[in-house]
């Protein structure tokens, strides 16, 4: 397992004045009155930098922490785990900061019975499948920090202070069981149930999710010992992703062999659960999945349904509302908010 070493400061800036000095040791004393006892992540994210990216770099994961420690196996008692295939739940974002919505993405995949693009949109198509909503019985959860992005330059917080923060956001999704609005379980069976205790966070240097899914079935056959070889065993990812980012996905602007390259990432396992975006017009929605590159695909991509109570929440918006000291700050968990306000982010 990959050291998160502690560092000092969580990769806040060097003091330039007594005034940031004393600020600087205000928040270090804050930090110790935080809900969960998260590591920091300097070292580890120097050492991914550092080793794991570069023009030449394979797509590669890192795990930095493992919430489950037999991840990606679920923990079980001297059983020997005899799955050929895994589900893997994965919520890939620049997390900056992670938020509610990002944990109801999660919860979601394990909870709601989703149907496939092809059920609901695939009606021009005559052999379109009705199969009915099902839960993807996911065996494993995945967050990941990318160390670049395709679209967005890194400001705000740090990537240590956002790997610090992801901590954070797993602990309230795998390990946080007290009973709250967000959640979408409504008791203990129904969290045992879900396999969301069974998560891992970790980061990955690659902007495209073709890639992305290489190095979730690379990094998961690694860490593989059921009775199946690495080699052998069937990774299914599942990326939780915004109706934004799945028309990213398919833009050809985004690859040098388009229609390869989206090939590739099905037949290495890569399976989208979206959520549209509140407001979007049902019929460009339509028209969307009507298009002929995609119809190959629809049966691969299914749609989740996030609830009302987080479906407006977006990272530019907590950043205005911490900012502006705005209601929407308790749209991040509140061992988040308490760690962004003692490094006085997202200020500017």
């Amino acid at each position: 397992m990959a050291s998160a070493v502690k560092a000092s400061n969580a990769g806040s800036r060097p003091p330039s004045s007594t005034k940031d000095k004393e600020q600087q040791e205000k928040s270090i004393s804050l930090m110790s009155t935080l809900q969960c006892d998260t590591p920091e992540y300097d070292t580890f994210v120097e050492e991914f930098i550092g080793t794991k990216t570069g023009a030449d770099a394979a797509p590669t994961i890192s795990i930095a922490r493992r919430l489950c420690p037999t991840w990606p196996m679920a923990q079980k008692d001297g059983d020997v785990d005899t799955k050929t295939t895994i589900r893997v739940g994965v919520m890939d974002s620049s997390f900056n900061p992670p938020h509610y919505c990002h944990a109801a993405y999660m919860e979601c995949l394990g909870v709601m019975e989703l149907a496939t693009a092809e059920t609901l949109y695939g009606k021009h198509n005559a052999a379109a499948d009705d199969t009915p909503p099902r839960l993807l019985g996911i065996d494993a959860y995945l967050l990941l920090l990318g160390s670049q992005n395709a679209d967005k330059k890194l400001e705000g917080a740090t990537l240590a202070q956002r790997m610090r923060m992801v901590d954070m956001l797993a602990t309230t999704v795998a390990q946080d069981t007290t009973a709250d609005t967000w959640h979408m379980w409504k008791n203990k069976e129904d969290f045992e149930a879900t396999a969301l205790h069974n998560m891992a966070i970790g980061m990955v240097n690659t902007p495209l999710f073709v890639d992305k899914c290489t190095a979730v079935r690379d990094v998961v056959r690694a860490e593989w010992s059921g009775s199946c070889s690495g080699e052998e065993l069937e990774v299914l990812s599942y990326f939780a992703m915004g109706w934004d980012a799945l028309i990213r996905f398919f833009d050809p602007r985004y690859y040098a062999d388009y229609a390869g390259e989206i090939a590739r990432f099905f037949a290495t396992g890569g399976r989208i659960a979206f959520s549209r975006r509140t407001g979007f017009p049902s019929e460009d929605v339509d028209a969307f999945f009507a298009r002929a590159d995609i119809a190959a695909y629809l049966p691969f991509i299914y749609e989740l349904r996030l609830p009302k109570r987080v479906r407006h929440i977006s990272s530019t918006d907590v950043r205005v509302a911490v900012r502006d000291s705005t209601r929407s700050v308790r749209d991040i968990p509140p061992r988040i908010l308490e760690y962004v306000n003692s490094f006085m982010l997202y200020r500017d």
